[in-house]
């Protein structure tokens, strides 16, 4: 038996909206920091005009409340950004510093052979966080309801799924096998997120996109999907405090166990790594106290801040040194169901040994 909520507008791609906000005036003038009150989150690697990121190239855009710092370490860099007459340019020498403000769309264009620079993230404290942001809040509230009572029930319902849609899928038996099945069979278009596994009754978010998704492009949404349980879980929703500690604890034993050792292996930053496995410490021990006004507020900046560093900086080195098996990584990270948090963290420490460094270690 197949049951379907109400249908709602598909908005598969909310986490990429939540990036992109709008503001009034994009120009690229600030040679300064903006505001006395920047707090750095992390830095990049120098990039090189010769080897660089895909993603540079292309159009995209700090958050909300996020500047990112352009500084050319030599040669000469050439950007565009989109401003309110259209396509503007501006070519950069050496030394040359540029502050990007949030909503700012702007891309790599060209430049000379040994062009080289870095970027850096801020956050203005002026601005605190208090709650995730609204669309990835909404990303789980808008989701359709699928429930199966049976495989083949569930095995037909996955075959239909149409691209775009987002549905929860909820079952009284593990899908683990058919959305597995599933997802080798949709040539990278299916990809799933589970939420709970009891003894009556599994969820988990299914995505349905119209082109294969990437790994930089999952992960990014599982930061979403971990922000929507966050948002349900301060309205006190105790389901949707469950859903988060799985989301969580099922991410972080991504990057710790799947993602950071081969990261590490093909020369990878081990500071990021450290700064990050020690980030993984602070959220997993400020989760339980979400009760307390102190550790909410702490545990909803570093999220934040962290989320941001990993999509913008840490997954794109990760996915640039990890080319030759980037498929069967993908496979394993999309395939995974949910995990123990007491398992987390152990391949991570065994690969690059203490992972209590410093917040400064952090990219």
């Amino acid at each position: 038996m197949l049951r379907v909520g109400l249908a709602v507008p598909a908005r598969h791609d909310l986490w990429r909206a939540a990036r992109l906000p709008h503001t009034r005036r994009m120009t690229l003038d600030h040679t300064r920091p903006p505001s006395p009150r920047m707090r750095q989150l992390g830095r990049s690697r120098e990039y090189e005009l010769m080897a660089l990121p895909e993603r540079l190239r292309h159009w995209h855009a700090p958050r909300a409340n996020r500047w990112e710092c352009l500084q050319v370490m030599r040669g000469r860099l050439d950007i565009q950004w989109l401003g309110e007459d259209g396509i503007a340019a501006l070519a950069l020498g050496a030394g040359s510093t540029r502050w990007i403000a949030p909503g700012t769309r702007w891309r790599v264009h060209g430049g000379g052979p040994d062009a080289a620079f870095v970027l850096e993230i801020h956050a203005d404290d002026a601005t605190t966080a208090a709650a995730p942001q609204p669309l990835r809040a909404a990303w789980l509230d808008d989701a359709t309801c699928l429930t199966a009572t049976d495989g083949p029930t569930l095995e037909r319902a996955l075959r239909s799924l149409a691209p775009g849609s987002h549905c929860l899928l909820r079952t009284p038996f593990d899908p683990t096998s058919q959305v597995g099945a599933a997802i080798r069979a949709s040539a990278g278009t299916l990809a799933w997120h589970p939420l709970e596994r009891t003894a009556h009754e599994h969820v988990a978010l299914l995505v349905r996109a119209a082109q294969p998704i990437g790994l930089l492009e999952y992960l990014g949404r599982d930061h979403a999907v971990i922000e929507a349980a966050l948002a349900g879980a301060l309205r006190g929703d105790a389901q949707r405090m469950l859903w988060l500690r799985n989301a969580l604890a099922r991410h972080l034993f991504i990057e710790e166990q799947l993602l950071f050792p081969p990261y590490l292996a093909a020369g990878g930053r081990e500071g990021w790594v450290r700064g990050l496995c020690n980030e993984h410490g602070h959220l997993r021990r400020d989760l339980a106290r979400l009760d307390d006004a102190v550790a909410r507020r702490r545990f909803l900046l570093l999220l934040d801040g962290h989320d941001e560093k990993e999509e913008q900086l840490v997954y794109p080195d990760i996915l640039a040194r990890t080319q030759a098996r980037q498929a069967r990584l993908a496979a394993e990270v999309m395939g995974l169901g949910l995990v123990a948090d007491s398992t987390a963290g152990s391949a991570a420490t065994d690969a690059q040994g203490n992972r209590t460094g410093p917040l400064a270690s952090s990219p």
